[in-house]
This record gives structure tokens, sequence and C-alpha cells, in this order.
């Protein structure tokens, strides 16, 4: 008899239950007037925010546009709207 209770069938690793040292969560019925409060601990959680060593390193491993050149500039107004998303996050932390 294998985890999944069927004789030869085998359970997936992802569906396997693995013991636990951590408390479990309650079901999520009882955390609804919770659910957008992010606690204390949240306090605890370090952030290192910085600018990219490359600028522009996300755009570019998207590769080109799939959209016909002419028009509107579809990936300069990305680069200057990730440029200046990324200047607003520096300056506020």
């Amino acid at each position: 008899m294998t985890e999944s209770g069927q004789p030869g069938e085998e359970m997936p690793p992802a569906l396997k239950i693995v013991p636990t040292i951590y408390p479990t969560s309650p079901p999520i019925e009882e955390c609804l007037d919770r659910f957008w409060e992010a606690g204390e601990e949240l306090d605890a959680v370090e952030t290192h925010i910085g600018p990219p060593e490359t600028p522009l390193a996300l755009l570019e491993q998207l590769g080109p546009s799939p959209f016909e050149r002419g028009g509107f500039p579809l990936i300069g107004f990305l680069a200057t709207t990730y440029e200046k998303v990324s200047r607003y996050a520096l300056d506020r932390r």
C-alpha cells in the first residue's frame, strides 16, 4: 500500500504529507476578519532596496517588442516608467 492509500498508486511528492515542527494555520474561514492585517511580525522583516546593477535589465530580458514599429513607442514608455517607479521607490525608503 502506498501513501495515497491505493495499492500500486504512488502519490506525487507535492501532495505527500510531511510532518512539521511548525504550528498549522487555522482554516481561512476563521481568519477572514483579519485577512489584510500584517501583524507585528512584519516589522521584523528587513528589506534592502537599492538601484539595479544594470538599469532596465528586466526589460532587456523580455527581448524585442512583438508589436510593429511605429505608432506609440511602447518600449520607451516602459523604460521611462520603470526608471521613474524605481526612483520613486528609492526616494521613499
